[in-house]
């Protein structure tokens, strides 16, 4: 029995031309600083997103007064492509690890704006819901 190698159609496509895991993806579409597209969120308001070589860091900072909050910075667990073919970082995924929760992100560019998923659960037992967010962001 011959191993699986692909799932779907579009899996199908072998480059030859790239190191595993899309290490030489051009990251520039991602990178600059990211503000919400609603300015009254009480989310996210804004991501600042550097390369550094291969890797990307992601800084993200919540709503809150008087002035934003900085959750710091992480590394990109995973840069993706928004194809198998393709040399562009379309997308990214990142955790936030703090004492009293942990929020998944999960970006990607879309016509000019970064679409970020971001999935809270709470670790500190105050019985808050574990919720689900999708907000965007314009440079």
């Amino acid at each position: 029995m011959e191993a699986l190698k692909s799932v779907k159609t579009e899996d199908c496509v072998e480059r030859p031309d790239i190191a595993q895991n899309g290490s030489s993806l051009r990251l520039d579409a991602l990178t600059g600083v990211w503000l919400n597209t609603n300015t009254a969120s009480r989310g996210i308001v804004k991501i600042e997103i550097t390369a550094h070589g291969s890797k990307l860091a992601v800084r993200v900072f919540g709503a809150c007064n008087p002035d934003p909050r900085d959750w710091g910075i992480v590394e990109a667990d995973y840069v993706y492509a928004n194809n198998i073919s393709s040399h562009i970082a379309a997308g990214f995924v990142a955790w936030y690890r703090f004492d009293f929760s942990e929020t998944h992100l999960q970006a990607n560019w879309n016509q000019g704006l970064l679409v970020l998923a971001s999935f809270t659960s709470f670790k500190d037992g105050s019985k808050r819901s574990d919720y689900f967010s999708r907000e965007f962001f314009r440079q």
